[in-house]
């Protein structure tokens, strides 16, 4: 299936179609929910307020960190290569991307992904056009990314409303205590997540809200 995204204008910064829609499902549905979304202020939402290549590349460095230690890492970034454009951290070398904070590990991911955006962007042309499943496919293809990354971008970049990303400890983690989860725990935050219908991205962004009240962006 296909979502809708945006609204007809489909700037940055815009509230997905279904934001409202899936508010007033959850909060219909889930008690314990009800109560953290009524609390989070309204001005916040998930959006894109990135390009595809910042949206992963953003996803890269926040993996296994907090979103603090993430921004950090990518403010240093931009400073060190003046930007932050495939072409930019492509041609940054190794030095600058490690002295902003970088993993080893991460300074390879983060060039191959730039590689690959500087010599061959359709690659990444047409996800909007396939399913959850096959952008997973395809972006896990590139080194460096592996579902958490792609379940980022099918929720920031593309605003998929239906996305639980398992592999997210900090929500798995926050979910298992607000919902005083026992074993088999990831069973039961499945049986939980029944309640959220076809919303699970903007049930997860509310729980994300719990854990650090920094909106979180990719």
């Amino acid at each position: 299936m296909i979502y809708p995204i945006y609204s007809m204008n489909n700037k940055y910064n815009t509230k997905p179609v279904y934001w409202e829609k899936a508010k007033k499902y959850l909060i219909k549905h889930d008690y314990i929910l009800k109560k953290v979304i009524q609390d989070v202020d309204n001005k916040h939402y998930l959006t894109r307020n990135s390009t595809p290549f910042q949206t992963l590349a953003n996803a890269i460095i926040g993996q296994q960190i907090s979103v603090a230690a993430a921004s950090s890492v990518l403010k240093k970034l931009k400073l060190n290569i003046n930007g932050f454009t495939p072409k930019k951290v492509y041609l940054a070398g190794n030095i600058k991307l490690k002295n902003s904070g970088l993993s080893r590990q991460k300074v390879e991911y983060l060039t191959i992904l730039a590689s690959k955006f500087v010599t061959n962007p359709n690659y990444f042309y047409g996800f909007r056009n396939m399913t959850d499943e096959d952008v997973i496919k395809r972006l896990c293809e590139l080194k460096g990314i592996g579902e958490w990354t792609a379940q980022m971008y099918l929720m920031f970049q593309l605003n998929r409303p239906n996305i639980m990303p398992l592999a997210d400890i900090g929500f798995v983690n926050s979910a298992i205590k607000m919902y005083d989860i026992k074993e088999p725990k990831l069973e039961n935050l499945l049986k939980v997540s029944e309640k959220w219908g076809c919303y699970k991205t903007v049930a997860v962004w509310y729980i994300w809200r719990i854990i650090d009240p920094e909106v979180v962006q990719y």
